[in-house]
């Protein structure tokens, strides 16, 4: 058989309107999976993958099984049926019983919606393995004693933290990190030990304002180290000196600590940075990629190989393409939180070891599905109904024709045929309640212009009684009377971060600023955690030049053009700090 020669083209995103590129071995990707190319833009694709996904909005609701009292991603006027863990994984739950027609006179989309509507939903997006004190943690896995936390693998004692990836343990207000014990306010930081406020930082201990730094030990207020014990903002010191300057800055002050924030927010922007954080990697862009090969415009990949616009890929991922938040799978496409050895799925959502199965949502040990929500060890079933395997395949393929010729067409003229993601109009939440508004965010009125859900109140204006003003500046000086009381936000819900207003201290999370001395915080959950998001890079790439002054080297980066950072490429950055 002749081999297809393909040709780079360029396409007009039906949403943005603008040109984006589909390469030759993009085109041969979508032959392999026997999938049409995208007609959306790569960013548009990510946007509308994250405008499904909710993270981190929680509600208090009762189960419409047990009505017991629980947390739940959906809200308590949501149009949807939401069991508690134990309903949802007890012998009452048999998603098959909720099984439709397909019905060719109405388009695919709605029809899910529909059945959406009527199978029990997960309140919250966790695995049976977790262990105790996981009831305010949603998509947390083999872990215990989560806290106001998300997207955690086994862990444990972490509150407050975002993209906690295996083995954390004693880690608070932190985001994307693995491998850490005894952490506050890290970022991008892996394996360090009893750290505070590092960015970018590995293998560090004892050590307190870092920024990409590497095995240190006893360092403070420094960036760009290597093997390097008691540096103090970028000066070597003996070790007696170092722990006399360390302790004239008095950590356990408020006053003193939002100093040094402002002065650690001045190193970042001004220090030399790489392009981008690739470890044993070949023929890789993005940033954040380590042992991996062949991984184009993606970030966050471990052990991977062959994929492309991939965005925070836990495990080994294989030949696949546009995944957020993807663990071991092949050939995998379109889809969010799915993996552990996944084959050949498409537009899947917390769905685990499924094969040649295609808009399916929280469906496990299955193959041969189209559109099916809930399912476990079943096949060959469509819209929750079985068939047999001859049913399966001649009704699959009369069912791709028919989203050809009736596509959904959303509120602002864009076609869903075979192919496409869901619709954003079509999500479970609101804009504003997803991972959408935290990368791409919207106003009210944008959100509604383009026909998206949004919530009018994400804020929880909590009452509070004291202000964050009144509570002790210094850590030793704050009693357990603390934990009585409901702190008012300095924010006060003026901010765009979406604003609880007030805040409670729970016990273990003042016993770790006793023992860190570290003050108490003077703003809630939602608003810390917006500005930690700062600290991050956007998942995009610029193309730029070196900045090294006689370098000609290019490269694609995070780092956006008109930054403050001074961008290296890797042999500039290296002589720099090595």
């Amino acid at each position: 058989m002749t081999k297809v020669e393909y040709k780079k083209e360029n396409k007009i995103c039906q949403n943005c309107k603008n040109y984006f590129p589909i390469e030759s071995e993009d085109f041969s990707f979508y032959e392999k999976i026997k999938m049409p190319p995208p007609t959306f833009c790569s960013e548009c694709r990510l946007q509308r993958r994250m405008a499904t996904f909710n993270v981190r909005s929680l509600y208090n609701r009762k189960c419409d099984n047990c009505h017991k009292k629980i947390v739940s991603i959906y809200r308590a006027d949501a149009p949807y049926t939401v069991w508690c863990l134990e309903c949802y994984f007890s012998d009452k739950f048999n998603p098959l019983d909720y099984s439709l027609e397909y019905d060719f006179s109405l388009d695919f989309f709605t029809q899910f919606e529909k059945l959406k509507r009527k199978v029990p939903q997960l309140c919250i997006e966790q695995a049976n393995s977790n262990g105790e004190k996981c009831e305010y943690a949603n998509y947390t896995y083999s872990s215990s004693d989560i806290y106001l936390s998300y997207n955690v693998t086994t862990s444990e004692h972490v509150y407050y933290s975002t993209f906690v990836n295996k083995n954390n343990k004693n880690c608070f207000d932190s985001l994307i990190f693995k491998g850490n014990e005894l952490c506050y306010e890290i970022v991008d930081s892996n394996d360090n030990y009893e750290c505070s406020y590092l960015t970018k930082c590995h293998q560090c201990i004892d050590s307190k304002f870092l920024f990409n730094c590497v095995n240190c030990q006893n360092c403070f207020m420094s960036s760009n180290q290597r093997n390097r014990n008691y540096v103090f903002r970028n000066r070597q010191l003996s070790k007696e000196t170092y722990k006399e300057a360390l302790e004239k800055e008095k950590f356990s002050f408020r006053s003193s600590l939002e100093k040094l924030i402002d002065e650690y927010k001045k190193l970042m922007i001004s220090t030399i940075v790489p392009f981008a954080t690739l470890v044993n990697t070949q023929n890789c862009t993005g940033n954040f990629i380590e042992n991996s090969k062949n991984c184009l415009s993606s970030f966050y990949v471990w052990n991977s190989e062959n994929n492309k616009y991939i965005t925070y890929s836990v495990n080994a991922s294989k030949d696949s393409y546009d995944m957020l938040d993807s663990g071991r799978g092949e050939r995998m496409y379109e889809s969010i939180c799915s993996g552990k050895g996944n084959y050949e799925i498409g537009f899947a959502s917390c769905s685990w070891n499924t094969m040649q199965s295609y808009y399916c949502h929280s469906c496990n040990n299955v193959k041969n599905n189209f559109g099916c929500i809930g399912l476990d060890s079943v096949n060959n079933c469509i819209l929750n109904k079985q068939y047999t395997e001859k049913e399966y395949e001649v009704l699959i393929e009369k069912i791709k024709k028919q989203m050809e010729t009736m596509p959904y067409i959303d509120k602002n003229g864009c076609k869903y045929k075979f192919g496409e993601f869901f619709p954003i109009e079509l999500s479970s939440f609101c804009y504003n309640e997803t991972m959408a508004y935290e990368q791409f965010p919207l106003s009210k009125e944008q959100i509604l212009k383009k026909s998206y859900q949004c919530l009018d109140d994400v804020t929880r204006n909590y009452k509070f009684t004291i202000e964050s003003a009144d509570v002790p500046t210094n850590i030793l000086d704050v009693s357990e009377n603390i934990l009585e009381e409901t702190i008012h936000c300095e924010h006060k819900g003026l901010c765009s971060h979406q604003c609880t207003n007030a805040f409670r201290i729970m016990p273990d999370e003042l016993k770790f600023y006793k023992r860190m001395k570290l003050p108490i915080p003077s703003l809630c959950p939602n608003c810390r955690y917006f500005v930690r998001l700062e600290r991050t890079l956007p998942w995009k790439l610029w193309h730029r030049k070196c900045m090294n002054k006689g370098c000609s080297n290019e490269f694609e980066t995070s780092y956006a053009p008109d930054r403050s950072e001074k961008v290296y490429c890797k042999k500039c950055y290296q002589q720099e700090v090595y």
